[in-house]
């Protein structure tokens, strides 16, 4: 664990850079290109300290420029070129980073006119020098894996609506491992991955609770340039083993296993809300048959979401969550079908309802659908956390204490008044497969004694003290006048 002083000083280095680049490009579009010299500088200074084999270059594989050298061309007209240059050879010697940086382009126009784009790049060299972003020695990944989570949640919140797009908040993933529990050299795979946030602390979380053993990562994203972002992540935290393709999910699934989807011990997603052009079309003849219970919607692709997800669980104990709008729970139509079926077929685990704007610059309130295959009780736990969270500005946070209690709700599987109720399956589909949260889980009012002797007494004394007041103020009054 980095102390806390490491980890103000990293933030405060990072400042310098976004600095940098604001008034030249947008944050939210460059940060690929902040992170590429992230990733430069790790593997160079891990080049450099001979204690680290992990991300060690491979020197027979063709000769790559250290930072230092780069740092020290910073003012040379082609200093664009070198670094693009520089990026390709570290791809090229890097299996999970190749494609990462397919991208960026520091010889480009998106860094303003040459001139410009020279001092960005110069002053962008400059802060990566600095010795916040020293990572030789001991903690150097740590370090790494710290700058490199601050930096895209920063570039998230500049990022504005389009950062819920790459990127989990920390509490959200916290709350989603410490639920699903994934052990060392489990399998986890997530179908719209973005940056990568919830496979790796699903790792973690394993690492932490079995010896050091991590989980076998895969992830599928959409968008290009966050693919690469995932990649990057993945690099940056020491994962790399992990596999992540590059492609539309529910159009062109990649993470497969001859004619059948690849299965998880473990499937976690935080997947785009509503998506309308997700291939509805041809769902009723999906090869991999993931719309058994029903085809989800044109307008919406929630359910083919969580279909896929479904499909994707070993057989026994395969586990999921996932993050959902409300709508999820409730709506009719082909999803009360589906809903209806994974109710009956005894998925349905837990439904917990989560505060509003978690999620950066979106102000849905959103829940955390929990699917066991190993679920045998009849029953589904309701966790009604939405009300117990940090305040912020633009975005809420889920703290430690509100993630703890989460947590030992869900382990205790009992109710809780005003806050958790384990329900029927039978009581549920009386209500016609009804999932919200708020129609089982009843808030409970505070209610106090009330002493009316003593309010009667408290009102009469500040009756007391507001006519002293008023006669003071026309005494006041009077004196002005007389003046």
């Amino acid at each position: 664990m980095l102390d806390a002083e490491t980890e103000q000083a990293i933030r405060h280095a990072l400042v310098r850079c976004f600095d940098s680049v604001r008034g030249v490009a947008d944050v939210g579009e460059v940060r690929v290109y902040l992170l590429a010299l992230l990733v430069f500088k790790y593997a160079s200074d891990r080049t450099a300290d001979e204690a680290s084999h992990a991300v060690a270059l491979d020197a027979d594989a063709g000769s790559v420029p250290s930072f230092e050298q780069l740092l020290n061309a910073k003012h040379m007209p082609d200093i664009g070129r070198r670094i693009d240059r520089a990026l390709a050879d570290l791809e090229n010697q890097h299996p999970l980073l190749q494609g990462a940086f397919h991208s960026v382009r520091f010889d480009s126009p998106l860094l303003g006119e040459p001139k410009q784009r020279q001092h960005l790049i110069a002053d962008l060299l400059g802060c990566f020098g600095l010795p916040e972003f020293d990572f030789r020695g001991g903690a150097s990944a740590e370090a790494a894996g710290f700058a490199c989570e601050t930096l895209i949640s920063e570039a998230a919140a500049v990022a504005g609506k389009r950062g819920a797009e790459f990127f989990t908040p920390p509490g959200v993933s916290r709350l989603i491992a410490e639920i699903l529990q994934p052990e060392g050299k489990e399998s986890v795979g997530d179908p719209c991955c973005g940056s990568g946030t919830l496979l790796l602390t699903c790792s973690g979380f394993a690492r932490a609770h079995s010896g050091g053993e991590g989980c076998q990562l895969f992830g599928q994203e959409k968008n290009g340039s966050t693919w690469a972002l995932a990649k990057i992540n993945m690099f940056l935290h020491g994962e790399l083993a992990a596999h992540l393709a590059w492609g539309d999910t529910l159009k062109d699934p990649l993470l497969v296993a001859g004619s059948q989807l690849q299965t998880f011990d473990v499937v976690v997603s935080s997947p785009p809300f509503n998506v309308k052009d997700w291939g509805q079309e041809a769902a009723a003849s999906d090869p991999y048959g993931r719309y058994q219970r029903g085809v989800p919607p044109r307008a919406s692709a929630d359910y083919a979401f969580i279909s896929h997800m479904v499909k994707t669980l070993k057989p026994g104990h395969g586990r999921m969550a996932v993050v959902v709008s409300h709508g999820v729970l409730f709506r009719s139509g082909a999803e009360l079908q589906i809903r209806r079926q994974l109710l009956e077929e005894g998925l349905v685990d837990t439904v917990i309802a989560l505060p509003a704007k978690l999620l950066p610059y979106t102000p849905l309130p959103i829940a955390l659908l929990v699917l066991r295959k190993d679920k045998s009780d009849g029953q589904v736990l309701f966790i009604d956390a939405s009300r117990q969270f940090k305040h912020g500005k633009t975005q809420n946070q889920l703290c430690d204490e509100d993630l703890a209690r989460i947590v030992s709700t869900y382990a205790a599987r009992a109710d809780v008044e005003g806050y958790a109720s384990l329900v029927s399956l039978e009581n549920i589909i009386q209500n016609e497969c009804n999932l919200n949260v708020v129609r089982y889980v009843g808030a409970v009012e505070q209610l106090q004694q009330v002493d009316l002797q003593a309010l009667r007494l408290e009102r009469a004394q500040l009756r007391a003290e507001l006519e002293g007041l008023e006669s003071r103020f026309a005494s006041l009054i009077q004196e002005v006048h007389r003046a």
